[in-house]
C-alpha cells in the first residue's frame, strides 16, 4: 500500500522545495499536497503546502528533518489552540448523557 502521510507543513513553496530536495537527496520520496492552491492564492490559504512521504518512510523522514534542523522538539508539542479545543472536547466527552 502506498499511503502518504504529512510530515511537515510550510507557508511557502520555496521552503517546501528546499526541504523536499534535502529529503530526496537522502533517498526519501516526497510529494506535495496543496502546493498549487497555495502558490495561486494568498500563502497558507489552505493551511500551507504539506510535505508528504510514504507511510513506510515517515519515521526516517522525521529523523532526517530533525537532524537537518527542519524540525525541533517544539514542533511536536500541541499548539495553544489545539490544547484549548482538546480541553473543551474532553469536557463534553466526560459528560454522561
Amino acid at each position: 500500500m502506498n499511503e502518504l502521510v504529512t510530515v511537515r507543513t510550510f507557508n511557502s513553496s520555496t521552503d517546501f522545495g528546499m526541504v523536499k530536495a534535502y529529503l530526496e537527496s537522502l533517498g526519501v520520496e516526497c510529494f506535495a499536497l496543496d502546493e498549487v492552491i497555495n502558490s495561486a492564492y494568498i500563502a497558507s490559504v489552505n493551511g500551507g503546502v504539506k510535505l508528504q512521504v510514504r507511510k513506510e518512510q515517515a519515521e526516517e523522514a522525521v529523523k532526517f528533518l530533525v537532524e537537518g534542523g527542519y524540525l525541533n522538539e517544539k514542533d511536536f508539542e500541541p499548539t495553544a489552540e489545539f490544547k484549548w479545543i482538546n480541553n473543551i472536547l474532553n469536557k463534553f466527552l466526560k459528560k454522561e448523557i
